[in-house]
């Protein structure tokens, strides 16, 4: 028997993450659904590398860091 290729799950959110998520989703020419999708792939990919002893943050394109991300 083959696992799944999609699993539906519920989710349980503020309604001002909601709005926020929908406004994105306008934006960038998608779905709610395909944002949530690639936020918790951001989320994988930023606890993988953490393991690894690196850090999450947001650099110019010149690479000096402007922001990093704490707490994930």
């Amino acid at each position: 028997m083959s696992t799944p290729r999609h699993v539906r799950k519920q989710l349980i959110i503020p309604a001002e993450i909601d709005q926020r998520l929908a406004a994105i989703a306008v934006d960038t020419g998608t779905t709610v659904s395909e944002v949530v999708r690639k936020a918790i792939t951001l989320y994988i990919i930023a606890t993988e590398k953490k393991q690894q002893g690196l850090k999450l943050g947001f650099a110019r394109p010149d690479q000096t860091l402007e922001t990093e991300v704490i707490g994930l």
